[in-house]
C-alpha cells in the first residue's frame, strides 16, 4: 500500500508539470503574438451609409421561428451548457412565445462555471459563452415587463450574469499569457455591458463604473489593438462566430469609444469578406483551429452567415438558404448594426474588375483575389509554423454556378498533400499557379484543347486557361472573343514551356515571375513587368490593390 501511494505521489509530481507544459505549449499559440502595426493601404475601410434596410425579413423570421420551437435543457455545474438554451430563449421572446416558460425557465438556473478558456487549472471555463449570449436580455427587454418579468431580470442580474465588476483581463485564467481573442471579448464584453447596466440603474458601487474601475479603457485598448494590428483569429472557424456576436452586441449597447471601435472592427471584417467572397462562397485560409484536414463546404463559414442575414434585410426577394450556422445568424437578426453601402454592394455584385491583397500581420498569411462580376480567383495562403494555427487551403476558382463543395469548383494546392507544406499565394491579377495539378470539377468540358492547356468559357468574352501537371498547375483568366483567340494569345506569349515554371507572360500585358519552391512566409510571386514585389506579406498593408476597374 505504501509503495502505490509512492507511485501515485510521483505521479502527480512528474505529470503536474507536463500537462502545465501541454497546456502553456497550447495557448502559446493561441493568444496574439502582435508584430508591427498594419498600414491600412490604398483601398479605404467603406464606412458611408445610405442603403435603408428594411426592419424585418423573411431570413429573420425564419431564424427566429426556428429558435423560438428549440427545447431547454438543464444546467449541470461545471459543465458546459447547451448554447442552443440561449438562443431559445431570445428568440421566444422577441416573438413573444412560450414567455412564461421561459421566464420560469431562467428562474431556475444559476451560473455553472467561470469565465476565460477552460483547462486544468480553470476547469469550469468557458461560462463567457453563456454571459455574451444572455447579456442582450437585460437590453432588449429592459423596458418590457411583460417579455422578461422583474424578478427573471433581477434573477438573471444576480445569478447568471456573474462576469462583472472591476479587472479587465487579457490572460487565460492562472497562467501569464494572452487568452484567445474570442474569450477575452465574449468576457469583457459581459463585464463592460453588465457594469453598464447596474451602474445605468442606480448601483453606483466603485466597482461598476466602467470609466474608473479600468474596465472601459482596457477594452477600448483591446478592440484598438485588434483594429490596428488586424484580427488575430481572423475567418477562425468555428471561433469567429463569437468574435462576431461580442462586437455586435457591443455595437448595439456600448457608448462612446468602446462602441466606435467595435463598428470599426465590423466594418474592416465585413470589407475583407465582401473582397474575399462570391455570391456567399467563401473558402479562405483562417486562423484556429489547425487540423489535418478542413471542411470542403463553400458556404458553411460565418462570415457568410452574418451578411445572408444583413443581404435578407437589403432585398427581401433574394433566394438565400441558411443551413449552417443558425445559432450565429440569431445575433444580426435581432441586433441593429447594417454593413456600409459598399459592402453590401461588393458581396452581392461585384462591380469592378479588381485585384486586392489584405495582410493579416505577424506568423500568418494573407489573403489574395482577384475577381469580377463572374468569378473571383482566391488564393489559399500558407501555414507558418503549427503554433501559428494557420489553415491554409486550397487556390479554388468561384463561378457564378451552384457548387457548394470544394469538389464542384476549379482549384490546386501543392506541393503534396500535407498541407504543412503548401504555399498557395501563387496569385496575382487574373493569374494563379500552385506546385500541384489543377484539380478539374467532374463534367466540366473544354470548349478547346490546345497542346497541353485547356480552355473554358466563364462568361460572355471571359475564359479560363488551365495548364495542368504533377508538380505545376496555371489557372489564367483572359478576355477574348473565342477559345481559339485565347489560345493564341497565350500561346504567342508563352511559347516556351520550359519558363512556366518560373514566369508567365499574360495577355493582358503583365510579366508574371514566381517561384513555386517559395519559403512559406514569402509570396510565390517575385516580380511583375521585371519590377521586384514585396514578398513579405507578414507587413502588408490591409488592403492593396486596385479595385476600380481600370
Amino acid at each position: 500500500m505504501k509503495k502505490k501511494r509512492i507511485i501515485i505521489i510521483i505521479s502527480v509530481v512528474l505529470g503536474l508539470p507536463l500537462l502545465l507544459f501541454a497546456s502553456i505549449s497550447y495557448f502559446a499559440g493561441a493568444g496574439r503574438k502582435t508584430g508591427d502595426p498594419l498600414p491600412k493601404g490604398n483601398i479605404e475601410i467603406p464606412v458611408k451609409r445610405t442603403i435603408q434596410y428594411k426592419n424585418t425579413s423573411h431570413i429573420q423570421e425564419e431564424i427566429i421561428d426556428y429558435w423560438s420551437k428549440g427545447k431547454v435543457s438543464d444546467w449541470v455545474d461545471g459543465e458546459k451548457i447547451d448554447l442552443k438554451n440561449s438562443r431559445t430563449v431570445l428568440s421566444c421572446l422577441l416573438a413573444g412565445k412560450r414567455v412564461e416558460e421561459m421566464n420560469q425557465y431562467l428562474m431556475k438556473k444559476k451560473a455553472t462555471g467561470t469565465g476565460g478558456s477552460r483547462w486544468l487549472l480553470n476547469p469550469k471555463g468557458g461560462y463567457n459563452f453563456n454571459t455574451m449570449a444572455f447579456t442582450p436580455l437585460l437590453y432588449l427587454f429592459d423596458d418590457k415587463p411583460d417579455l422578461l418579468y422583474p424578478e427573471t431580470k433581477k434573477h438573471l442580474v444576480d445569478h447568471i450574469l456573474t462576469i462583472e465588476g472591476a479587472g479587465f483581463t487579457r490572460n487565460v485564467p492562472y497562467l501569464p499569457m494572452q487568452d484567445s481573442e474570442n474569450h477575452i471579448l465574449m468576457s469583457e464584453s459581459s463585464r463592460y455591458l453588465k457594469n453598464q447596466w447596474l451602474w445605468k440603474n442606480g448601483n453606483h458601487s466603485p466597482e461598476y463604473d466602467n470609466k474608473n474601475n479600468g474596465v472601459e479603457e482596457g477594452l477600448k485598448a483591446y478592440l484598438k489593438e485588434i483594429y490596428t494590428y488586424g484580427v488575430y483569429e481572423f475567418n477562425a472557424a468555428p471561433y469567429l462566430g463569437y468574435t462576431y456576436s461580442s462586437l455586435l452586441t457591443l455595437n448595439a449597447f456600448a457608448t462612446g469609444e468602446v462602441k466606435e471601435y467595435a463598428t470599426k472592427i465590423l466594418d474592416l471584417i465585413n470589407w475583407q469578406y465582401a473582397l474575399s467572397s462570391y455570391k456567399f462562397k467563401h473558402f479562405p485560409p483562417y486562423r484556429r483551429l489547425f487540423k489535418k484536414s478542413f471542411s470542403k463546404e463553400l458556404y458553411s463559414d460565418y462570415h457568410s452567415v452574418m451578411l445572408m442575414v444583413w443581404a435578407g434585410f437589403y432585398n427581401d426577394s433574394l433566394k438565400i438558404d441558411i443551413t449552417h450556422g443558425k445559432h450565429h445568424a440569431l445575433w444580426p437578426s435581432m441586433l441593429p448594426y447594417r454593413p456600409a453601402d459598399q459592402v453590401m454592394e461588393w458581396s452581392l455584385n461585384k462591380p469592378n474588375h479588381y485585384f486586392v491583397k489584405m495582410g493579416h500581420g505577424y506568423n500568418s498569411c494573407p489573403e489574395i483575389c482577384s475577381g469580377d462580376k463572374s468569378y473571383l480567383l482566391s488564393a489559399g495562403g500558407a501555414n507558418q509554423g503549427r503554433r501559428s494555427l494557420i489553415m491554409p487551403k486550397p487556390t479554388v476558382l468561384f463561378l457564378d454556378d451552384d457548387a457548394a463543395d470544394l469538389n464542384g469548383i476549379f482549384h490546386m494546392y501543392g506541393p503534396g498533400e500535407d498541407l504543412m507544406k503548401w504555399n498557395n499565394t501563387g496569385e496575382y491579377e487574373d493569374f494563379a499557379c500552385a506546385k500541384g495539378k489543377v484539380h478539374i470539377p467532374e463534367g466540366k468540358k473544354p470548349a478547346l484543347v490546345s497542346g497541353d492547356w485547356q480552355f473554358y468559357p466563364i462568361s460572355e468574352g471571359i475564359f479560363l486557361a488551365v495548364f495542368s501537371e504533377k508538380k505545376l498547375g496555371l489557372m489564367v483568366i483572359v478576355r477574348g472573343n473565342s477559345p481559339e483567340e485565347v489560345a493564341n494569345s497565350i500561346l504567342t506569349n508563352n511559347p516556351d514551356q520550359k519558363l512556366y515554371e518560373t514566369q508567365f507572360k499574360h495577355p493582358n500585358g503583365n510579366l508574371i515571375e514566381y517561384d513555386l519552391d517559395s519559403p512559406k512566409d514569402t509570396w510565390v510571386i517575385k516580380s511583375v513587368n521585371n519590377k521586384p514585389v514585396n514578398r513579405q506579406f507578414s507587413r502588408w498593408a490591409l488592403f492593396e490593390g486596385n479595385i476600380d476597374g481600370v
